[in-house]
């Protein structure tokens, strides 16, 4: 069972866009999801669109994005408190600016920050050091659904 706050990294919803096999698990879990709270941050929302631009389209990309925001199926946060967060985490670690957005919020909202897959630079940095908030992938939860 995922938490019940979390802050989202765009893979997990491009994964439901995109129509993999992650997306069913983001669909029951997240998209309909009542009794959770999802948080998403501005620079997951342009990835989410890029990406879809890249792969599927403009059309597709501004559909899809529009269809998420007007869904209302997280809560979108933006914030200087935020920026700065996402700049610690980037001073420390060797990790992407949008991953270190999805900690950030994580961190700021008491949230459980959660990534669509395992990816070798968030595993690495775990490694050495553990991160200040829950950090958890969607893909592991494919086994227990």
């Amino acid at each position: 069972m995922l938490p019940d706050r979390i802050s989202i990294d765009s893979g997990v919803i491009l994964a439901y866009f995109l129509g993999e096999t992650l997306g069913e698990l983001v669909k029951s879990q997240i998209l309909t999801a009542k009794d959770r709270r999802i948080l998403c941050n501005r620079l997951c929302l342009s990835e989410l669109y890029y990406v879809l631009c890249r792969r599927e389209g403009v059309e597709f990309a501004r559909n899809a994005t529009n269809t998420f925001l007007k869904g209302q199926f997280a809560s979108v946060v933006a914030s200087d408190e935020l920026d700065l967060a996402a700049g610690r985490f980037k001073c420390e670690r060797a990790i992407s600016l949008a991953d270190c957005y999805v900690l950030g919020l994580a961190k700021l909202e008491n949230a459980t920050a959660l990534f669509g897959r395992k990816e070798s630079e968030l595993e690495k940095e775990m490694k050495k050091k553990a991160f200040e908030v829950p950090v958890h992938f969607l893909e592991d939860y494919l086994d227990q659904h």
